[in-house]
């Protein structure tokens, strides 16, 4: 029925002479929170910006150059649950939210595809390391929703980490990503430790900022002032050992500091404004805001590159190589960008060779130990005597010819 209709809107078209441009392929327009199951596909006509900025494709040249075979690296998702597919490639699925049901908040699908997404249609890329994969594991619900037990919550953060960890072997999962915050409690440390433990870098957002007049999800209070330090309030990227990740606002008209908060615990950041990833429509989308949630999936992306070029390092020398290579530095790290931007291709050609515990080795000049700068000592003149003892003969032979110019008169009479 609906395809004679059209038929029929088409023929009278044409029969008053009236001709309709086609609609485009794609809409630009089209933000990822915003897409859901029901918007009409139609893959973003725009390319990933902090895809171009991290310089993603030099990065992913390196490992397909160099990287060994081995197991496909796994990246836990820990969040609304992600739409799987062909164009996210996800290898196994638990819900643990309690809830079930379709998805409904992009946000798992989103941190999915711009950990792993594949390109879209027109081979434009989307995903920093679309050779992982993807296990998908659901803690919540909707952000947005009325009822508390279906927005993010710390026990079952904590329930999905605890998971992460019993499978962490088997499934060969190296990095889990958390794209939210929650509180802090004894259970989620413990659940983030074992995650630790069993070989898992634990990836989190460092915390964004609610739009004005709103406050946080959930049991967060009102948002810190832009100069307060929101370390105590950001878990689990306020544990020792995670690697939280802020966003910076490259490409935001409005900046970083509108749209995420200071965090003395930030490790490292990341570009988010207009990268690309997936909806629930199944077509790629912008994310067009700044968000650590967003950011923690690009180095969750990055994280999985490293391990597939370095297969047997250990954790600790992972994220020794991706900090000790970002743009900022270890030494004064700053609450908004922690160590700095990171910076994928050094990262996986700079050879740091970390340890096992992840210190690097770098050259420190001491203070005390500075002297004031001095000539050379000249070096040693073998000729020096030869010389002397020439330039004495030549004063008394000088001498002596003087004293003969002198005699020569004196002499010259007594012959005659």
């Amino acid at each position: 029925m609906r395809l004679r209709s059209a038929l029929a809107a088409v023929v009278a078209t044409a029969a008053a002479g009236v001709v309709t441009a086609a609609a485009p392929a794609y809409a630009i327009d089209n933000v990822c929170r915003d897409v859901d199951a029901t918007t009409p596909p139609g893959d973003t006509g725009k390319p990933s910006a902090p895809y171009a900025l991290l310089g993603i494709a030099a990065a992913q040249d390196q490992v397909e150059r160099f990287a060994l075979k081995a197991d496909p690296v796994r990246v836990a998702v820990l969040s609304s649950g992600v739409l799987g597919g062909g164009s996210i490639p996800v290898s196994t699925s638990a819900d643990l939210s309690a809830f079930g049901g379709e998805i409904a908040d992009p946000q798992g699908t989103e941190a999915a595809g711009l950990v792993a997404g594949a390109a879209r249609a027109d081979q434009q890329p989307v995903g920093i390391a679309p050779g992982a994969q993807v296990v998908d594991v659901r803690v919540y619900v909707d952000r947005d929703s009325n009822e508390p037990h279906e927005q993010p919550s710390t026990p079952a953060l904590a329930s999905g980490l605890t998971w992460v960890s019993d499978q962490a072997k088997d499934l060969n999962i190296k990095v889990a990503v958390v794209p939210f915050a929650v509180r802090e409690s004894d259970q989620l440390r413990r659940a983030v430790k074992a995650a630790q433990d069993r070989g898992v870098v634990v990836v989190a957002a460092s915390g964004d900022r609610p739009a004005d007049g709103t406050t946080f999800a959930g049991d967060f209070a009102d948002p810190p002032s832009r100069s307060e330090d929101a370390a105590a309030l950001f878990f689990p990227a306020g544990y020792p050992g995670v690697v939280a990740v802020n966003a910076t606002g490259t490409g935001d008209p409005a900046g970083a500091i509108e749209s995420v908060v200071k965090n003395s615990r930030t490790t490292v950041a990341a570009p988010t404004y207009d990268g690309v990833s997936y909806g629930l429509n199944g077509r790629t989308c912008l994310v067009q805001e700044t968000s650590t949630g967003a950011a923690a999936a690009e180095v969750a992306g990055v994280l999985a590159l490293l391990w597939q070029r370095f297969p047997e390092d250990r954790p600790a020398q992972v994220v020794a190589r991706l900090v000790n290579t970002a743009d900022g530095t270890t030494d004064d790290p700053t609450p908004l960008t922690g160590a700095g931007v990171v910076q994928p291709y050094e990262a996986l050609t700079r050879p740091l060779a970390p340890s096992r515990s992840g210190k690097v080795e770098r050259t420190v000049v001491h203070a005390d130990a500075v002297t004031r700068a001095t000539a050379p000592e000249p070096a040693d003149d073998l000729l020096a005597g030869t010389r002397e003892n020439a330039v004495w003969w030549g004063l008394i032979g000088g001498g002596l010819l003087v004293v003969a110019l002198m005699l020569r008169p004196v002499l010259a009479r007594r012959r005659r």
